[in-house]
């Protein structure tokens, strides 16, 4: 301990990163980006005077994170750029037109465009794209936009720690690598681990999801009938939750973060879709929302992602043939991530083998750097098909809409890279900070230190709620998971808890705070023609998260 610091002192500075990142976003509206540039400013400086970090360490730990945060931005580069691909050919009305003949019963297209449809969606794309489809569809077919919001945005729940194929699980494990390897644990058996035990919390626990869903719609949409309104409409949300969460949890637990919400999301909304086309436990009432509880009006939307017009209009002269064109870029990425990421089929050892490795980076020993480009998601399969889309659509799309999309592409991804890159070299300093010159133990080590003794054993208590929180002010999952993860291990470490349960309660909290967090509100109200309303619908969003948060510490009691 440095005779210089007292060790109270040394504690406040250790966090200051993170508590100037939560104030700069949550009490002064900074968006996560300049919040998390100044937060890792600030940990630079610390590591240099404070900590007494050799500048070369300081700079090494900032490019490790960096590169760690390139590979990410692959991914994310790659399913947003499909995502406007599809809405620049028109693919996504089509896939409207689709949901609007499943049904006429608002509470089930709820369920199956909200909770499935987003649920897919989160899982091929994610970083708040399902809640900004899902909510124009939905008014499009009638919901109040306000409430609309609200339903996509409590949806948009349990799939989020996989969505893009997996991107915010393996970030983060990715980002606790140095940390686990100190721990001799292999990095991939602990990420499994982490995996089951995410599915297994937000599996158990989010079946009441569909149910906080319908509940939502009937007592926002309609003064009468209330109580018969959600009771009869029990069986198809438990039924439904099951289709999405049995699998889920299967794929979760045996196959990995790639395919958990995309490949269940995909059967259940088939299977929902046809049970409700069939009237198979959907009730013989069919409700509908009082005149006098749509105040908003929907027509202010305009283009081609949202209106009345773009959801309704396919769906009169939709085919067959029509519906499968449309979906079939998610099908070929389905099939795609199959058989690059089962090792049965041999092409995942061919793929990830083919890899540039950076070692030592800035001499610096751990901070070892591997890219396989081939095995990336973001090229292989998501630009590939958005290319292959483009072509196969030719007609559709000029040159100037391609122009148009790889420009909105990109100019999306500059305002997550800068957090992400940011928040991933704050916390490898964070990491790196425990080899100084100045006595002092790591910044991360001091922080667990501290928890430890404010909350001993009751520590998993937190443990969700921080993952809410982060997500809450910084818009993500994975910023979330970035700012607490490290965090969280270290002081699993400290009490002697499994450490795959404190991340798979981090991982289930950043999840959960998707219903609340700011960003996701205001991209999703402007989507759909009601800004200004973001706090109402953070306060109809509130109680939905913590009923979600108890319950899943209830599954943690019973499973850990």
């Amino acid at each position: 301990m440095s005779a210089q610091i007292p060790q109270a002192l040394a504690v406040i500075l250790a966090a200051a990163p993170f508590l100037t990142a939560l104030v700069l976003m949550m009490c002064l509206n900074f968006s996560s980006g300049k919040a998390l540039v100044i937060s890792y400013a600030m940990t630079f400086l610390f590591a240099c005077f404070v900590w007494r970090m050799g500048l070369g360490s300081v700079f090494a730990s900032s490019l490790y994170g960096g590169l760690k945060a390139f590979d990410l931005l692959l991914i994310i580069g790659g399913a947003i750029l499909l995502l406007n691909t599809l809405r620049a050919t028109g693919t996504m009305d089509t896939i409207a037109g689709v949901f609007n003949k499943v049904t006429p019963d608002p509470r089930v297209q709820a369920i199956i465009i909200g909770y499935l449809f987003g649920a897919f969606i989160e899982g091929a794309a994610g970083y708040g794209t399902p809640a900004a489809i899902a909510a124009p569809l939905l008014v499009g077919l009638g919901f109040p936009p306000t409430l609309a919001c609200s339903v996509a945005l409590i949806s948009n729940s349990t799939p989020v720690p996989f969505a893009a194929a997996g991107t915010p699980m393996n970030s983060n494990i990715v980002n606790l690598s140095s940390q686990i390897e100190r721990s001799g644990i292999a990095i991939d058996q602990f990420g499994r681990a982490v995996t089951a035990r995410t599915v297994l919390y937000l599996g158990c626990a989010g079946i009441v999801v569909p149910v906080l869903v319908v509940s939502v719609v009937v007592i926002f949409g309609s003064k009468e009938r209330r109580r018969k309104s959600l009771t009869e409409m029990l069986p198809f949300s438990i039924f439904s939750g099951l289709l999405f969460i049995v699998p889920y949890m299967l794929i979760g637990t045996f196959a990995g973060p790639e395919f958990a919400s995309i490949a269940s999301a995909a059967f259940a909304m088939l299977a929902a879709a046809v049970a409700a086309r069939k009237k198979f436990l959907t009730p013989k009432y069919i409700w509908r929302f009082d005149k006098d509880r749509i105040p908003e009006s929907s027509g202010s939307l305009s283009g081609s992602a949202a209106g009345p017009k773009s959801a309704a209009e396919p769906a009169g002269r939709l085919t067959y043939g029509m519906a499968v064109r449309a979906w079939t870029p998610y099908i070929v990425i389905g099939a795609v991530l199959l058989l690059t990421r089962v090792p049965a089929f041999g092409l995942r050892q061919v793929l990830s083998s083919l890899a540039v490795s950076i070692s030592r980076i800035g001499g610096v020993e751990g901070l070892n750097y591997s890219f396989a480009p081939l095995y990336n998601p973001g090229i292989i399969p998501f630009f590939l098909t958005a290319v292959g889309t483009m072509i196969a659509c030719r007609k559709k799309i000029t040159a100037e809409d391609v122009r148009s999309v790889f420009e909105k592409t990109g100019k999306q991804l500059l305002k997550i890279a800068i957090p992400l890159v940011c928040g991933m070299a704050m916390v490898q300093i964070m990491t790196g900070s425990a080899e100084n010159r100045s006595g002092l133990a790591g910044m991360l080590t001091l922080i667990s230190v501290t928890l430890v003794g404010i909350f001993g054993h009751a520590f998993p208590v937190l443990s969700p709620i921080l993952g809410v929180f982060g997500a809450f002010v910084s818009g993500s999952c994975t910023v979330s998971g970035i700012l607490f993860g490290p965090l969280q291990y270290e002081t699993a470490l400290s009490l002697g808890l499994p450490a795959a349960s404190i991340m798979g309660l981090q991982m289930a909290g950043g999840a959960m705070g998707n219903m609340i967090c700011i960003h996701n509100v205001v991209a999703v109200s402007s989507t759909a023609g009601v800004t200004g309303k973001e706090g109402k619908i953070i306060r109809m969003n509130i109680l939905p998260c913590a009923i979600y948060v108890v319950l899943t510490l209830i599954v943690y009691a019973i499973f850990r």
